[in-house]
């Protein structure tokens, strides 16, 4: 293996397998975990230098509180063993795709159908907030394209090839040039230039910025139509310069019957639209800015609403009404719901042998789907076919819960698009986990209504979650629990015989928590965007819907505080609302005040907000005023400060006076809340701790972590009582019974396990395949 020396680090990597290969140099995984090296053919001394401006000043990361690399920024230069720079080392995106996966209709169907208008809304807006932060530091992105934009299942993107931007020294404000464009992606003033001899501006980049935005929402390029001029369409590259665009004044491209019209969009977005293709034509100052385009972005989201008809439709309430379901009736075209497969005829048979008849069921289901798309059955019949049996699915049905599928394997069904190749053992276990994935998805009845908990009856399908467990709540009472996951679905157990009782469909993103209030009569479930259902556990109507959206744009977190009563959630700007679920009245902790926080809970007594920030701080809050309290650790207290990590996970006692935290590197904190003194630490896990819950008793504390173990530890001496072991995949939940009799774990390897406190035992596994 080729050994190469980080010129910074001054440590040493190793290049391991050659994943890439182009014009302009390799890629290799090296044996620095999470770590890729470029190494180029030929590394000239001004891309030595460029590189070197880059590794000391990289733009700030606007998903750092996600644990989510937005850029694939130079990190370190790699030099042999002469000295000589090769190129330089930068961590590697995984589990992402590219952007043309996602705004390709067909392709998204086939890979991503989930991935909705709202999806595509906020993947638009976290790019614009990616050039966002690059322009903050006066970098040009110039070659802009999708390739070189990965997206994730959570609507994250990543933007790679950075070091093909132009970049300006900040103190001697020598310029490296972008020295490439993208047809589609080259603004009207550039057009016919060499590019390696021009210095370009943010201005530039507006338009390319637009040109994506577009792409997403529309599916297609903003300057494609139907041409209304003499002769041939010219090529893209000359309507650009011409300034045609299907909605453009005067322009010779007009809408075609399959353009998706812009009306559908909310008018900041059409504005946005229009001051870039129109006015910015001939005025290029007048395109919107990323800052522009982030206000815009967030606006027509929070204006998002779900078509009734089909879950998977969202539409602008500025426009009025499903776009979705009128295009669908006019052209027969759904590019939000998955099709069914077609039908495979059978080879012809030798002439005079009659065609069989089609069997019965086939004409019944094609009647369910005419059905379906038009009214739903009544609530009684519903409820009905739910406990007496489970009907045969409708092919519309199938579709649309197949495609939940997807997304919980959405990195291996994409991996030709990462790596080229795939085995061919990976595709039979891909096929397996779909087969497996559309019998779960089968036997699903979404919206069934769940009747009181004493009268539950077990579903005749036992099937868990199709994706990671991502939070569990046990009722007060201790009889159930329910889980959910980014599925989706959040699913009702029985904890004492371990039976699905019922499983509530009502979030179309993944499902992010789930609590109970109101002493187990209300369920408050979140998802990834920050809405949020309220539901009657009795009879399983969701009874009130709230958006955490108002400010700072998408939550990152989300507590509710034993009572019920106290709602809080973290945007991604560090801005904490505190809604009060009786009255419904929202205060406001403004993000200046507040550094980027990765974690948040709540006190028992609703009393006091505990956040984390990425600076390794703890901070409280006052709740009935807004006001901070104080943060810990002290700055003098170097035993505390000397072990701090950022904090990816917190748990307070139900006496509201101990507090533990779980840091990225694995150690684990206990702290006296009322002096901010640091108890004691705990050696924790090797990985990140990823869950933490404390007994309600205050004496047993349990631990998750990436590496798959669950730690119990007796807080009365801080000694480790058990390790349990069973999980194949990152623990990412816990939660212990309020009669302390167990303790239950949710895993990236989907399944939940049920464990006897005292004495580590495990009971009973939920939803194992």
């Amino acid at each position: 293996m080729t050994v190469l020396l980080r010129m910074i680090a001054g440590q040493s990597v190793q290049l391991t397998d050659q994943i890439a290969n182009s014009g302009e140099g390799t890629v290799w995984q090296t044996s620095l975990k999470g770590y890729l090296a470029k190494l180029y053919h030929t590394a000239t001394p001004e891309r030595v230098k460029k590189l070197q401006v880059m590794v000391a000043h990289p733009p700030r990361d606007p998903m750092t509180e996600h644990g989510h690399i937005t850029f694939a920024w130079p990190h370190d230069l790699l030099q042999d063993s002469q000295g000589q720079c090769l190129g330089f080392l930068m961590p590697e995106v995984d589990s992402s795709v590219k952007l043309s996966t996602i705004y390709n209709a067909k392709l998204r169907s086939r890979k991503a159908p989930r991935f909705n208008w709202y999806y595509l809304h906020t993947a638009a807006l976290n790019i614009a907030l990616a050039m966002q932060s690059l322009h903050q530091e006066d970098y040009v992105v110039g070659d802009v394209k999708p390739q070189n934009i990965l997206v994730n299942n959570q609507a994250l993107v990543s933007v790679i090839d950075a070091d093909s931007f132009q970049v300006r020294d900040p103190h001697t404000r020598e310029l490296y040039r972008c020295l490439v464009g993208s047809e589609g992606f080259t603004p009207a003033e550039l057009l016919g230039q060499d590019l390696a001899t021009v210095d370009q501006t943010e201005i530039h980049d507006r338009f390319r910025l637009a040109v994506i935005i577009y792409l997403l929402l529309f599916g297609d390029q903003p300057f494609k139509g139907r041409w209304v001029g003499k002769g041939e369409s010219p090529q893209p590259s000359e309507l650009i310069k011409a300034g045609y665009w299907p909605f453009g004044k005067d322009s010779l491209i007009q809408p075609g019957p399959h353009t998706i019209a812009l009306s559908i969009v909310h008018p900041e977005l059409q504005d946005c639209f229009h001051r870039c293709f129109s006015k910015g034509h001939r005025q290029p100052q007048n395109r919107p800015t990323a800052a522009d385009w982030v206000r815009a972005l967030r606006l027509a989201r929070k204006d998002l609403m779900t078509c009734k008809i089909e879950t998977n439709h969202l539409y602008s309430l500025s426009y009025g009404r499903c776009y979705w379901c009128d295009r669908k009736s006019k052209l027969n075209i759904d590019i939000f719901s998955p099709k069914p497969k077609p039908k495979v005829r059978p080879a012809p048979k030798p002439r005079g042998t009659a065609s069989p008849r089609k069997p019965t069921s086939l004409r019944r289901s094609t009647s369910n789907k005419r059905h379906s798309s038009s009214s739903l059955p009544s609530p009684s019949t519903r409820h009905r076919s739910a406990l007496i049996r489970l009907p045969t699915p409708s092919k519309a049905v199938v579709g649309s819960f197949l495609c939940l599928s997807s997304l919980a394997g959405l990195a291996i069904l994409l991996l030709p698009d990462l790596r080229g190749s795939i085995p061919q053992s990976l595709e039979r276990s891909f096929d397996q986990q779909l087969t497996r994935s559309f019998e779960w998805l089968s036997t699903t009845l979404p919206g069934s209504k769940i009747p009181k908990p004493e009268s539950i009856r077990a579903s005749t399908s036992q099937r868990g979650h199709g994706d990671r467990v991502s939070t569990l709540a046990i009722s007060p009472d201790s009889r159930f629990l329910v889980s959910g996951s980014q599925d989706f679905m959040i699913k009702i157990w029985n904890l004492q015989t371990g039976k699905l009782l019922r499983t509530l469909s009502g979030h179309y993103e993944p499902v992010t928590s789930v609590q109970f209030a109101d002493r187990g009569k209300i369920l408050v479930s979140r998802s990834a965007s920050g809405k949020v259902l309220l539901w009657d556990f009795a009879t399983g109507e969701p009874r009130n819907r709230l958006n955490l959206q108002e400010a700072g744009g998408q939550t990152v977190g989300k507590t509710l505080d034993s009572s019920g009563t106290i709602l809080a959630s973290v945007a991604w700007d560090g801005t904490i609302l505190l809604r009060d679920l009786r009255t419904n009245e929202v205060r406001q902790i403004e993000p200046g005040s507040v550094s980027t926080s990765q974690a948040i809970t709540v006190t028992p007594d609703a009393q006091t907000l505990i956040s984390s920030t990425s600076d390794g701080q703890i901070k409280l809050w006052d709740i009935p005023t807004g006001q901070f309290r104080r943060s810990f650790p002290n700055v003098n207290d170097w035993d505390a400060i000397k072990t701090m990590q950022f904090t990816s996970a917190l748990a307070v006692g139900q006496n509201g006076r101990q507090l533990a935290s779980g840091g990225l590197g694995g150690a684990i904190h206990l702290w006296n809340m009322q002096t901010g003194q640091l108890i004691r630490a705990l050696p924790g896990h090797g990985q990140a701790i990823s869950a933490l819950a404390l007994s309600t008793n205050n004496a047993v504390l349990a631990s998750g972590s990436s590496d798959s173990l669950i730690k119990l530890w007796r807080l009365q001496d801080a000694q480790l009582v058990q390790t349990l072991k069973g999980h194949s995949g990152e623990i990412s939940a816990l939660s212990v019974s309020p009669d302390g009799a167990i303790v239950v774990s949710g895993s990236e390897d989907n399944t939940i396990r049920v464990w006897q406190l005292m004495t580590g035992q495990l009971l009973q596994t939920l939803g194992k395949p």
